[in-house]
């Protein structure tokens, strides 16, 4: 009977280290502090944005967006430029208490409302920011997707 738990632990024991071993330090970049770390470099597009049952990616196709160190966020089209703030946290909510909470709020542009949010950070790869809003329910749920262009 002990050989047969021992069988048993070394085979949890291997699976367990090729668990962590697969995993790979992309996986953990949705923290505050690596989110803050990761926008404040370069220039970033929105290349996705699903709002409301919506794909409203094709409205911000000329924006680029720098979010700077002191959360000033910008917004520049052409010659135009629009600030606005923007900030990372931990979430502070009991169902959401592991989740990194995104904030926008940029305007008074009324084409910036739909951004201004309380984003959840679902995933960062460096170059690449995906963040949903569901706030308004299951049946409701925004996504935004934001692409480093330099």
């Amino acid at each position: 009977m002990k050989l047969k738990n021992i069988f048993r632990f070394v085979i949890l024991t291997a699976i367990a280290i090729s668990i962590f071993a697969s995993c790979n330090s992309e996986d953990y970049k949705t923290g505050a502090d690596e989110v803050t770390d990761t926008v404040k470099e370069g220039t970033w597009t929105i290349s996705y944005f699903y709002d409301s049952g919506v794909d409203k990616t094709a409205d911000y196709a000329a924006y680029n967006f720098v979010f700077s160190d002191k959360n000033i966020l910008t917004a520049v089209k052409e010659t135009n430029s629009y600030t606005g703030q923007w900030f990372v946290s931990n979430s502070t909510s009991d169902g959401d208490i592991y989740s990194t909470i995104f904030k926008v709020s940029i305007g008074p542009n009324e084409i910036f409302q739909d951004l201004n949010a309380d984003w959840k950070v679902m995933e960062n790869k460096g170059s690449s920011l995906t963040l949903k809003d569901d706030s308004h329910g299951e049946t409701a749920i925004d996504y935004l997707t934001l692409q480093k262009i330099e």
